[in-house]
């Protein structure tokens, strides 16, 4: 990632990722999130297998390939989880292909409140705040949605978030659920779109910011995080992100909630 004129902002609050920032030179890449990209002033570019997008404003759904090129311009992008409230009522009830233009109300909101950060009307802190809050106000709206992704499944996402320095197998899982393996392996991947196994890379990356401020180098990152080495840590980190964890955090000011 370059950087261009100013420094980046990303934030994790549990498993939802704001990034703030100009993106160049983004390799093709696919992860669990939901992704919403949006233009502050100006169109980006979104390249897939089906081609070239010019937009404002899309949404992306989880395992859809894909690169970002914000053409000089900033960008708000917001990884949500899909089997989340909103994540779900987003990706069910809200859209139908793959990448599909967002034109909410709420992504003005969000353009109003990276405007007002520019201007320095309100400090990172509050605009965090306004985002989040933002989101949970238009979450009230999923509420009146059927929510009906599976209970085991919903309960093994939250057992990985108890557990991410550790690597859970599928048969632990499978019996923690009182499924058998194959029965297990098909409803999760039916429920979430990604496989057990990359669901539980995806989880322990999420994690893995938790420790980036606390920790000296990136092997001691990919090792609390639960991770062989830094070599595995910084592959799927690329593949998730289109970025190495290096090109990331150099050009990256991050906060943790």
């Amino acid at each position: 990632m370059e950087l261009i004129e100013e420094e980046n902002l990303l934030y994790k609050a549990g498993d939802t990722g704001i990034f703030l920032g100009k993106v160049e030179e983004n390799a093709f890449h696919q992860h669990y999130a939901l992704q919403l990209t949006i233009g502050i002033d100006e169109a980006f570019e979104m390249e897939s297998e089906d081609g070239v997008v010019l937009s404002k404003s899309l949404l992306i759904h989880p395992q859809v390939s894909h690169r970002l090129d914000s053409k000089r311009q900033k960008v708000l992008v917001i990884l949500l989880n899909p089997a989340s409230t909103l994540g779900h009522f987003l990706a069910k009830h809200m859209t139908s292909a793959p990448i599909e233009e967002f034109t909410e109300e709420w992504v003005d909101y969000l353009r109003m409140f990276v405007q007002d950060l520019s201007k320095n009307e309100i400090n990172e802190k509050t605009f965090l705040s306004a985002c989040i809050n933002s989101m949970a106000e238009f979450n009230s709206r999923c509420l009146a949605a059927k929510h009906d992704i599976d209970k085991r499944v919903l309960a093994s996402l939250q057992y990985l978030d108890r557990h991410t320095r550790e690597v859970i197998s599928l048969k632990e899982m499978a019996e923690e659920m009182c499924l058998s393996e194959s029965r297990f392996q098909h409803l999760f991947k039916e429920e979430t779109g990604i496989s057990y196994r990359r669901m539980q890379l995806w989880k322990r990356l999420l994690a893995s910011f938790d420790y980036v401020q606390s920790s000296k180098t990136l092997t001691e990152v990919a090792h609390q995080s639960g991770f062989s080495d830094s070599s595995h840590y910084s592959k799927t980190f690329k593949e998730s992100f289109g970025f190495s964890p290096s090109e990331v955090l150099a050009s990256s000011h991050l906060l943790i909630d």
